[in-house]
């Protein structure tokens, strides 16, 4: 019973611990946004916007559930 409980000891302490700490902000996941000023990382999001815009558009024509 010893082990057990120790290993559930350790558990429920490295839980907390990863509970604890702060998770990492969107910039520090993100670095190569970091260096783009908000103007540069507004037209990130646009294109990207457009690309699945324009490529969800081009399947459904595909696949001929949307007449143009």
């Amino acid at each position: 019973m010893g082990l057990d409980d120790d290993l559930r000891q350790q558990s429920l302490t490295v839980q907390e611990e990863q509970y604890a700490a702060e998770p990492p902000a969107v910039m520090d996941r993100m670095p190569l946004m970091k260096d783009l000023k908000p103007r540069e990382r507004f037209m990130v999001a646009l294109f990207i916007f457009l690309d699945v815009t324009i490529l969800g558009f081009g399947c459904l024509l595909a696949a001929g559930k949307m007449m143009p």
